[in-house]
């Protein structure tokens, strides 16, 4: 079984309002990331919640996915991951994605799924250009290495290089919401079709 997390626990501090139930097109930012995810054909949809987590919860109402809260969401990324390994006892391998990169699509996040399912690389990772970013897909092995995590998974994918495909996705893909300013432009340039 392959899973699909999306970690939407974030304060959204520098937003200065929970940034994931902001409108984006015609729904809130959080259920448009995972209906994307939907959308590409996993298993299995698994999304970590924390801060104001009824509300977050709201907006996915009528989506087949599970969710998981994680209550120490203030103490940085590592939490959700740690959360959403504790969520992940019948899966063989997951991919981590965020709520906050809008153009990233059911396409893209397909294309990681079918790399796995084709090629069965312990990981596959994802550049976009010379940024490595989300979304990542682990193996069951690494769940333990990503629990134990305070940040983000870069120092998982760095151990093991070795073991890891990466997949090259257009730069302008990477696009994270995190403020005001940054979600202007993003409406922007949704709406410029761009």
């Amino acid at each position: 079984m392959v899973s699909a997390v999306v970690l939407a626990a974030g304060a959204s501090t520098r937003m200065g309002t929970q940034k994931l139930l902001l409108p984006f097109g015609n729904e809130p930012l959080l259920r448009r990331a995972v209906r994307q995810i939907l959308a590409a054909g996993f298993d299995d949809v698994l999304v970590v919640l924390g801060s104001e987590h009824e509300a977050t919860r709201a907006v996915l109402e009528g989506l087949p996915v599970r969710h998981a809260i994680n209550l120490q969401f203030a103490s940085g990324m590592g939490s959700s991951f740690r959360t959403a390994v504790e969520h992940l006892a019948d899966s063989d391998a997951a991919m981590f994605a965020l709520a906050d990169q809008p153009f990233v699509t059911a396409n893209e996040y397909r294309t990681v799924l079918d790399t796995y399912r084709e090629h069965a690389p312990p990981i596959v990772s994802v550049r976009y250009g010379d940024v490595m970013a989300p979304p990542h897909l682990f193996e069951r092995e690494f769940f333990p290495e990503l629990a134990q995590l305070t940040h983000g998974a870069r120092s998982v994918l760095q151990r093991h290089v070795d073991r890891t495909m990466v997949l090259q996705f257009p730069p302008d893909l990477l696009v994270d919401i995190d403020t005001p300013e940054d979600y202007e432009l993003a409406k922007s340039r949704l709406f410029s079709g761009r």
